[in-house]
């Protein structure tokens, strides 16, 4: 029986994804666990293997690699020997339940039917032109749209002088990329009923210990932004409301700590997610944090890695910020902005002395909480900061 190929779904809020590429040529043979085709959805370049054997076939009309198509729309068939083309698609099933913990990457099924071949725009011949992952690589930095270029390598395969050829011409839109971003940020900010709360925490205490561990560790120390990584998974442990989200009408409360970390990287902002945050030590999430930033900056990170977050953190303190509004990452409950840290006069024990002070910022759903429960929790954030004993690993 044909097996359908679809547009996968590979994150909680996706709705659309860009064909990047097929990586086996229509009418060749597949096998399982072989990389078919790579989607570009929420800034990251995923890889999508096949779970079955069979013939790539991909039917008139199907989209084209660079185009953007809806979740569940048909790219193409695997037939098994002898088999035919179907010429329609078969009923959908019930689209799957937005009440887990996070999105499914199985492709999702649509009501389509295969359309006649548009004049301007005739069926690709073997698939999609080929790159080499240097030339890939390449134009991802130069911001390069690559797949209507001609390439001149081994059976018209793109590689590296094919992307250095065009970087005199304007370069490729970013508009993809951005419009993801503005996507997101406009469901947010209409459906949420966003709340910010800000305070002001005395980070001394955080610095003097930071100042420690770097001249025990050196260059391996958790930075700041690891510290209050692993000091905000053991508040939301205590204040559970805050790790949470709004599904099918109603609040729901996550069992994990999955932690998101904002990144800024030449594509745009990426959330890679550290898991089970509140039970890993600072060492850990150190280690995990870091790791997962070097994969987002080069253009390597999993579509694992940036599904499923419970709560995010946004840090802005290195570009010089004080305090910012964070708009909340959908479908979570809430998001912490970090400011910097910076030296100022400020009553300590009854005295004016030099303190290491930093502003806090949380915004919050309030469909999904109150002030109160979100007050109590960015309190205890504040308290922790400034009193690291309470928390910190012996």
């Amino acid at each position: 029986m044909a097996e359908e190929i679809a547009m996968p779904r590979l994150g909680w809020t996706m709705e659309e994804g860009t064909l990047v590429e097929w990586l086996k040529n229509d009418g060749e043979q597949v096998e399982t666990g072989e990389i078919l085709f790579t989607v570009e959805s929420d800034k990251a370049l995923n890889e999508i293997e096949t779970f079955s054997s069979g013939i790539l076939c991909i039917p008139p009309g199907a989209p084209q690699p660079g185009d953007t198509v809806p979740v569940g729309t048909l790219l193409g068939y695997l037939l098994q020997a002898g088999e035919e083309m179907p010429t329609t698609r078969a009923a959908p099933p019930t689209p799957p339940s937005a009440s887990g913990d996070a999105a499914s990457p199985i492709p999702v099924p649509v009501t389509l039917h295969n359309q006649p071949t548009p004049a301007a725009k005739p069926p690709a011949i073997n698939g999609s032109p080929a790159i080499s992952p240097r030339a890939r690589r390449i134009a991802n930095e130069l911001n390069i749209s690559w797949h209507h270029i001609k390439g001149s390598g081994q059976t018209g395969r793109i590689i590296e002088r094919d992307i250095r050829a065009v970087t005199a011409q304007p370069p490729g839109s970013a508009g993809h990329i951005r419009e993801l971003i503005a996507k997101r940020l406009w469901q947010s900010q209409n459906e949420t009923a966003a709340v910010t709360l800000t305070t002001e925490a005395d980070a001394t205490g955080l610095v003097d210990w930071r100042v420690e561990l770097k001249a025990s560790q050196g260059t391996d120390a958790p930075t700041y932004n690891h510290m209050i990584a692993k000091l905000t998974a053991l508040a939301l442990g205590e204040h559970p409301a805050l790790n949470a989200s709004w599904q099918n009408g109603a609040p729901h409360q996550y069992e994990s700590i999955h932690l998101g970390l904002a990144v800024d990287t030449e594509d745009g902002l990426l959330v890679p997610v550290i898991r089970d945050a509140d039970s890993k030590s600072l060492a850990q999430i150190t280690t995990e944090a870091r790791a997962l930033v070097l994969k987002a900056r080069r253009h390597t990170l999993g579509p694992d890695a940036l599904q499923g977050g419970t709560f995010t953190i946004s840090n802005l303190g290195m570009y010089g910020i004080d305090a910012f509004t964070p708009i909340i990452n959908l479908p979570q409950a809430a998001i912490l902005g970090l400011g910097r840290i910076v030296e100022k006069p400020a009553v300590f024990q009854g005295q004016v002395v030099p303190r290491a002070l930093m502003a806090l910022s949380l915004t919050f759903d309030h469909r999904i909480l109150d002030g109160g429960p979100a007050a109590r929790f960015l309190d205890r954030v504040r308290t922790f900061i400034e009193q690291p004993d309470l928390w910190r690993e012996k």
